[in-house]
């Protein structure tokens, strides 16, 4: 049985935002499917493969944090 992938986000360290696309390179290397690159903001979005234990496991050089993406709904 596949495991499903969990969507993230994760922050970039502010020393590390210059850097951000290689660190999107380094999650993708890991397996993840990379949605958005902030570089702004220092976030990049995407969705694991499913294969770690927790997103922890995800954590490269220059996260600062990689929590899931929880889906929020508009008020009907």
């Amino acid at each position: 049985m596949e495991s499903k992938g969990k969507r993230f986000i994760a922050s970039v360290e502010e020393q590390s935002r210059e850097k951000i696309e290689q660190i999107a390179e380094d999650l993708k290397q890991k397996g993840c499917k990379i949605t958005d690159v902030l570089s702004f903001s220092g976030i990049i979005t995407g969705e694991s493969s499913g294969q770690e234990k927790s997103l922890e496991e995800l954590k490269v050089k220059g996260i600062k944090y990689i929590e899931e993406d929880g889906e929020v709904r508009a008020l009907d």
